[in-house]
């Protein structure tokens, strides 16, 4: 499986802040309200980056030997794919909240409840990326060694000739 890759997320967040700040043009100039999620939201998003921090804790634990029941290996998979699905909806959410942050403070400034709302979720965006990519770093496998637990890297058959 493939890791999180960053020019990846740097596009997804690029395209959803061009979508967010395009929405917001078009909703200030028809009078409709700002397009950004209530701030109560926040508190899922917090719920998800906690899950997914502690599953990958427990992950980590099993990793690293010190847990008091293993992680079944699936379960581990699952704990990063669900690891790399919070970092993509994080780019994309933060992205489009910062399109649209930018929209609200270039026409209002800085102070409306809904400018507040899109600053919280950008901020959020970016707590998911970060979870995202510190759980991937606790779901990797060590590197194996090759000469069955012997220092150095060589292998028997090396060591021989």
């Amino acid at each position: 499986m493939s890791g999180l890759r960053a020019l990846v997320l740097a596009v997804t967040a690029l395209v959803a802040g061009l979508l967010g700040y395009v929405a917001s043009i078009v909703a200030s100039s028809r009078g409709w309200q700002a397009p950004v999620m209530h701030w109560i939201s926040m508190l899922a998003l917090m719920a998800l980056a906690v899950v997914v921090l502690a599953a990958g804790w427990r992950v980590y634990k099993t990793r690293t030997r010190t847990a008091k029941r293993a992680v079944n290996p699936i379960g581990a998979v699952r704990t990063l794919v669900l690891a790399q699905a919070s970092a993509y909806v994080g780019a994309a959410l933060g992205g489009w909240h910062l399109g649209v942050l930018i929209d609200l403070t270039r026409v209002n400034g800085f102070g409306s409840d809904a400018t507040w709302a899109a600053a919280l979720h950008t901020f959020g965006g970016a707590v998911l990326v970060g979870v995202g990519y510190a759980v991937q770093a606790m779901c990797k496998l060590p590197p194996e060694d090759s000469a069955g637990g012997e220092e150095g890297g060589s292998t028997r058959a090396e060591g021989a000739l």
